[in-house]
């Protein structure tokens, strides 16, 4: 049985949702944060003291673009990816690993230094420095959904789950504005009707 390690608006949602859309059978352990996270068993699953965690039979896995990208390859069957040889496939790797590495570090910064760090260690300039890269991403974003219904052209990928998290928490933060981007609202709202992300949102 596959067991996720998940915690409400955290990255774990992204695994939660991969394993709604491919209908695979798993068991939730719902974590509370910070609390949770550093309990002794729990670091034995992920030393880093974060979420997500996958534990699948004898594999323990932390990281959710890399617990996103086993699912796929053990039981995703072609499912949520483009074809290898395919002209989507690089520019599905490129949002995927974008999502992550290139528009969360800004989003994660200003809500480390607006929501959780204590009053004394926060950092005034994160704050204007986080949101004018925020909404440089978004322009970036908005103008690549221009012409394709999802990320990696017009079927709903991993690259999608993956991106969808990130404007989450920007939309958390009350950041995001669909008539300033509108193809990224139209886009957003696309994933997030899906069942599997109501789900992963709601879990």
């Amino acid at each position: 049985m596959i067991t996720l390690y998940h915690a409400p608006n955290s990255r774990s949602i992204r695994v939660y949702a991969t394993l709604e859309e491919l209908g695979l059978q798993y068991e939730v352990k719902q974590l509370k944060f910070p609390e949770d996270l550093r309990s002794d068993a729990y670091l034995k699953i992920n030393p880093l003291a974060r979420v997500p965690a996958l534990a699948d039979g004898d594999v323990t896995l932390f990281e959710s673009g890399a617990i996103v990208q086993y699912l796929l390859a053990r039981y995703g069957n072609g499912r949520l990816e483009p074809a290898t040889e395919s002209a989507e496939f690089p520019v599905y790797l490129q949002w995927f690993h974008c999502a992550e590495a290139t528009f969360l570090p800004p989003v994660s910064d200003l809500i480390q230094h607006t929501m959780v760090l204590p009053e004394g260690e926060r950092v005034p300039g994160v704050i204007p420095w986080s949101q004018n890269r925020i909404y440089a991403n978004l322009d970036v974003l908005e103008t690549a959904l221009g012409d394709r219904e999802f990320l990696a052209g017009s079927t709903f990928s991993a690259a999608d789950i993956m991106m969808a998290y990130t404007l989450h928490l920007v939309k958390l933060v009350q950041l995001f504005n669909a008539e300033d981007h509108p193809n990224i609202g139209s886009w957003l709202e696309k994933v997030e009707s899906r069942p599997a992300w109501k789900v992963a949102v709601g879990g």
